[in-house]
């Protein structure tokens, strides 16, 4: 059976291109598959290890408005057996007209006849997009209404936490829903913690990330904490090219501060081994986040925004993480501070997350999206089925 997963490719620092990344790597190493076709942006390529089952095409150039007839016509020269979609708003780039492009691909291929899956990372209705800065003004809710349609018009529509499950069901999507947690991306690698402090910030850069509500409460505790270190890593956001330059000369004079951009997949664990705390700031999100299963694999404590995604997916998860009040940064100080000064609660909370990452292993994702596909198989009344014992920890 051969299957082709449209998805950003190679990843990105965080966020669904690294998620891409990762479950295209189980799917080709399950034996559930005789190929595994990676469709991605003409974007910067990394250097990143591909199983021997596993090609990677490069089928669209970002911010096109061709997109859309991109992929389908490479589909059609690789004839896929089914499709996976691993889809946020912007993935196809900064332009709305290239990523509404991309989205509707989506019905090309569905009405080509290939079973089709699409794992929707973000529900655009519910996100705040005036903190997210979207674009098109008044028009922009309904854009958001019109992706969300778009991409629950596939055979089945995963999504990353309950609550989408749940309110597109009260709407009547027309596809089946399944829910498949982020959850972990390896088996977990608990690293000994460090003796100097030193924060981690860990995303894709853009003003709703709270870089500078960070960077505020990080100069509010250097007074009592001389040591303290912060590093910030993660590529700048393709709709808001500049701004991480701008926030570095603005405060070039704070000390301790290390900006480290994009990090190449083999560094990222050594990020990790040196954070005793991990910095989730958000003003906004926009659906579940990786860094806090990543920092639950690795470890180490989290002081989070408490946002209602990600208040989500922590409950969903069973993880434990030091909330405080979304955009306040005497709060974020005061949560810092605390988790700084008590070695026991980082060790509780890392311990506490270690064991919920048993109920969300890396082959326990790779047989939620085997059975998805198989459901996408029988929607189109394909003969073809995917034994679910395919997948087992030797493989993945």
């Amino acid at each position: 059976m051969r299957l082709a997963i449209v998805t950003p490719y190679p990843p990105s620092i965080t966020g669904i291109g690294q998620y891409g990344y990762h479950v295209s790597r189980l799917l080709a190493r399950s034996g559930a598959f005789a190929q595994v076709t990676v469709l991605t942006g003409h974007n910067g390529v990394s250097q990143v290890e591909i199983p021997p089952t596993m090609g990677v095409r490069h089928a669209w150039q970002p911010d096109r408005w061709q997109i859309g007839s991109d992929i389908p016509e490479n589909l059609r020269r690789i004839r896929p057996d089914l499709v996976w979609f691993n889809l946020g708003v912007s993935v196809f780039g900064r332009e709305p007209l290239a990523n509404l492009s991309g989205f509707l691909s989506i019905l090309r291929v569905k009405r080509s006849g290939i079973p089709t899956v699409v794992t929707l990372h973000e529900l655009p209705e519910l996100a705040d997009l005036r903190a997210l800065r979207a674009p098109g003004g008044f028009l922009a809710p309904y854009g958001a209404r019109l992706l969300t349609h778009i991409a629950t018009r596939g055979d089945v529509t995963c999504l990353t936490t309950r609550q989408y499950v749940d309110w597109l069901t009260r709407r009547g999507a027309a596809s089946s829903l399944i829910h498949i947690p982020l959850g972990a991306y390896g088996r977990p690698d608990p690293l000994p913690e460090t003796d100097s402090p030193e924060l981690l910030l860990f995303t894709t850069l853009a003003p709703f990330k709270g870089v500078e509500l960070l960077l505020q409460a990080y100069q509010e505790l250097k007074s009592s904490h001389p040591g303290l270190r912060l590093t910030i890593a993660g590529a700048e956001h393709a709709r808001f090219p500049g701004y991480i330059e701008q926030v570095r000369q603005a405060h070039r004079q704070v000390d301790g501060v290390r900006w480290l951009g994009q990090v190449p997949e083999a560094e990222i664990r050594g990020l990790f081994q040196r954070a005793q705390l991990v910095i989730l700031p958000y003003l906004a999100s926009t659906g579940s986040s990786s860094v806090l299963w990543q920092a639950a694999t690795y470890g180490r404590a989290m002081v989070v925004s408490g946002l209602e995604d990600i208040r989500s997916t922590v409950d969903e998860g069973g993880l434990e993480v030091t909330f405080f009040e979304p955009g306040s940064a005497p709060g974020l100080a005061a949560a810092m501070r605390g988790m700084l000064a008590s070695p026991e609660c980082r060790r509780a909370q890392a311990q506490a997350n270690l064991a919920a990452l048993q109920r969300h292993r890396p082959q326990d994702t790779c047989r939620a999206y085997l059975r998805a596909f198989n459901l996408a198989l029988e929607a189109q009344r394909s003969p073809k089925r995917i034994p679910l014992t395919a997948s087992s920890e030797e493989t993945i």
